[in-house]
């Protein structure tokens, strides 16, 4: 490729028009997802057939509604094309909290934060379940099924108790993050993180490196990529996230298993070992330590205050726990069950 169609290519990637760059989120994803795979079709029949089963065996016990919709199996590289807008709320978090602190960057760095998450979920896990952020807006579940598979594989559980593992747990995160105010609150604590996730110049340069034959290779390669950010990496509202994506992942995980009892034996276990995130992705996912503290707490509270204590948590966000409350499930209490046991009065 000449020097001068290089730059082109270039500047037409990083100068994309509106708040997210969506054609470069696209690059980035359909990269780290790599090429089409076969589906195996019975397989992918015997999973929209246990989808089934979870929808109703979920919708007896949610203290929400739990919508029906169609299931897709789908290869890595489909599911970026079908699921990578319904992350735009991320996206758009990003883009609205840099736009001012990293002038004329924060399209692209929303874009590249958004297609690194949506390609280490295709390319990594087997639903959007296992990184804990919600797909907004999809008239459809998306299950990846090569994930599935390998997810299998890797825990050594019987197959059908892993399909049907995967559907429930991406049916149950679908239906809890409908709750209206759910995903409007993760944005807010998104942007407030993001406002710390700032390119360094330096670091900037280093990735350049001065060859521009070898940019475009350079920009493909998630651990390069790693070194456009820096700067403060804003624990306090890190750890806001980290919270947030502990309850609801653990209460999704809760919910499956108060739904499905006896069916789900190595539930806990429901979790690509290779992580959501690759090394550029900054935004906090639910990695398995995240969903069992939430779990845990579930349980806690269950165990204490009964099922409808727990299932109360979805009324509002002040009723979210925080990170300290998730190891203090009795000052959880204290706050917010007093608070009701006053208003009744």
């Amino acid at each position: 490729m000449a020097e001068d169609d290089l730059f082109s290519r270039l500047f037409e990637l990083f100068n994309q028009p509106g708040p997210v760059n969506w054609k470069l989120a696209g690059e980035v994803a359909r990269h780290m997802a790599g090429e089409s795979q076969a589906i195996d079709p019975w397989a992918a029949e015997q999973i929209v057939e246990l989808g089934g089963l979870a929808q109703a065996s979920l919708d007896n016990e949610a203290p929400f509604p739990v919508p029906v919709l169609a299931v897709s199996v789908l290869d890595p590289r489909e599911w970026v094309n079908q699921a990578l807008e319904s992350f735009g709320y991320a996206a758009e978090a990003i883009a609205e909290a840099t736009v001012n602190t990293v002038p004329g960057m924060g399209a692209a760095l929303a874009g590249m934060q958004v297609g690194t998450l949506v390609g280490g979920i295709a390319s990594g896990t087997a639903a959007s379940f296992e990184a804990g952020l919600p797909m907004e807006g999809s008239p459809r579940l998306l299950i990846v099924g090569p994930g599935v598979e390998r997810l299998q594989q890797n825990i050594g559980v019987d197959v059908r108790e892993v399909r049907l593992g995967v559907v429930a747990s991406e049916i149950a995160h679908s239906a809890l993050f409908r709750v209206p105010w759910l995903t409007e609150h993760l944005s807010r604590l998104l942007g407030a993180y993001a406002v710390h996730l700032v390119p360094d110049p330096e670091k900037l340069m280093e990735v350049w490196g001065g060859d521009p034959a070898s940019l475009a290779e350079r920009l493909s390669d998630p651990e390069a990529l790693e070194k456009l950010v820096g700067g403060d990496e804003g624990t306090n509202h890190r750890l806001a996230v980290e919270a947030f994506l502990a309850i609801t992942s653990g209460y999704r995980r809760f919910l499956v298993a108060r739904s499905l009892p006896n069916m789900l034996p190595s539930l806990e276990r429901l979790h690509s070992p290779a992580p959501a995130e690759a090394p550029l992705l900054t935004i906090p996912v639910a990695d398995p330590g995240l969903t069992s503290r939430g779990a845990r707490f579930c349980e806690e509270i269950e165990k204490g205050y009964g099922r409808e204590a727990v299932d109360s948590i979805w009324a509002g966000p002040e009723r979210l726990p925080s990170d300290d409350e998730l190891e203090d499930a009795t000052g959880w209490a204290a706050r917010v069950l007093l608070d009701d046991l006053s208003t009744d009065y």
